[in-house]
């Protein structure tokens, strides 16, 4: 009995010192010096640490963490468009070049499914979605399906439950749906639902229960909430809600240049909201928005998908690009494309940020991506 007991304590104990041990690892792409810099992560303090940066190519985009967290991805928008993989030490977190293959175009997003088997991509300058399988080891191939979309395709994720995917396709305010199986996207019903003009949807999150998707609009600085119908997978408005207060003062945004992002000439001050991340926990998104060089927060209901704005919070970091939750949702971290740091942000009561720390960023810091490794 006693001899049970111990042994039982002692599992518990050693559970708790792996828990301890994990370190927490951010990887940032910045395009404009072609570096993904690897960062520490203090879980403690919220306590931010450059380790290493690692050269990957001129005009290094979106980033791509495989389920099990031993692979990253790296998408290459010059030409020839690339993506290239690297494997993750699980002891230190560092990374090491695995692998290389062709891309359909440039990319403004990728992901992989959840199963590991699948790299996705939305392409907002080629108008399309692709996917492309990877291997056993978790490298991708030349072998690549590509969906055509309306235009500015700007992000595809599959559901929790893997057999359906959603993207935000900017240019005709639509956010296409798609059964997936074995790489192929088949629409649903008509293949999208309408969000109204000048939304322009672009990034998604998933509620944690799998119930409900979450649109941002990067015209509207609106965030979207859908019912995925567990059966079809068909998409069902449930709510809306805005995270551009008035005190802002900015105007709506319009659609920009594919290869530029610019508003040539245009001297009004537009939303542009760019990101949207779910806490782990599942009960805040945030969304951050470039003019203003802000993130806004948002409450969630987990049974009816209601939004409700908490409100808005300025950063120090300009033009923010991407945000990324900590595993413990604690921290928030949050890249500026023309900031020379990435800022640590605590996040409190209500959504609100207090920014703790900060590191070196590479030039145009974009992508965030949060890893696990071992101890130092």
């Amino acid at each position: 009995m006693h001899l049970g007991i111990r042994t039982l304590s002692c599992a518990i104990a050693a559970l708790v010192t792996l828990q301890v041990q994990a370190a927490t690892d951010a990887y940032i792409a910045s395009p404009d010096d072609g570096l993904i810099s690897h960062y520490r992560l203090e879980d403690k303090t919220g306590a931010l640490k450059l380790l290493a940066q690692t050269p990957a190519g001129t005009q290094v985009g979106p980033l791509a963490l495989s389920p099990s967290g031993q692979t990253l991805y790296a998408a290459l928008r010059s030409k020839p468009y690339t993506v290239k993989s690297y494997h993750i030490d699980h002891e230190t977190g560092a990374l090491e070049a695995a692998g290389q293959a062709p891309l359909a175009e440039s990319l403004a997003y990728l992901a992989t499914d959840h199963s590991g088997r699948w790299l996705l991509g939305a392409s907002y300058g080629g108008d399309l979605l692709s996917t492309q399988p990877l291997d056993d080891r978790g490298q991708p191939a030349s072998d690549i399906r590509i969906t055509a979309t309306g235009p500015h395709a700007h992000s595809i994720r599959t559901d929790p439950s893997n057999r359906f995917a959603y993207a935000g396709n900017l240019g005709n305010d639509h956010v296409l749906q798609y059964r997936f199986a074995d790489g192929v996207l088949t629409p649903i019903g008509q293949g999208f639902v309408q969000l109204p003009a000048g939304t322009g949807p672009r990034h998604l999150a998933f509620s944690k229960n799998g119930r409900f998707v979450y649109v941002v609009g990067e015209m509207s600085g609106t965030v979207t909430g859908f019912a995925i119908n567990p059966e079809t997978g068909a998409l069902s408005q449930v709510d809306s809600a805005s995270g551009i207060p008035a005190s802002l003062n900015l105007a709506h945004g319009l659609v920009r240049d594919a290869s530029t992002h610019n508003l040539e000439g245009d001297p009004t001050r537009r939303i542009w909201a760019a990101d949207l991340r779910m806490s782990p926990d599942g009960t805040l998104l945030m969304m951050s928005e470039r003019t203003s060089s802000s993130v806004s927060a948002f409450q969630l209901d987990a049974a009816n998908g209601h939004i409700k704005f908490l409100g808005n919070h300025p950063v120090q970091e300009q033009q923010p690009r991407n945000l990324a939750f900590s595993p413990d949702g604690r921290w928030l971290l949050v890249t500026g494309e023309k900031s020379a740091t990435v800022g640590s942000y605590s996040v409190g009561a209500g959504g609100s940020l207090r920014r703790v720390s900060e590191a070196p960023s590479g030039k145009g810091a974009l992508w965030i991506e949060i890893g696990q490794s071992g101890p130092n």
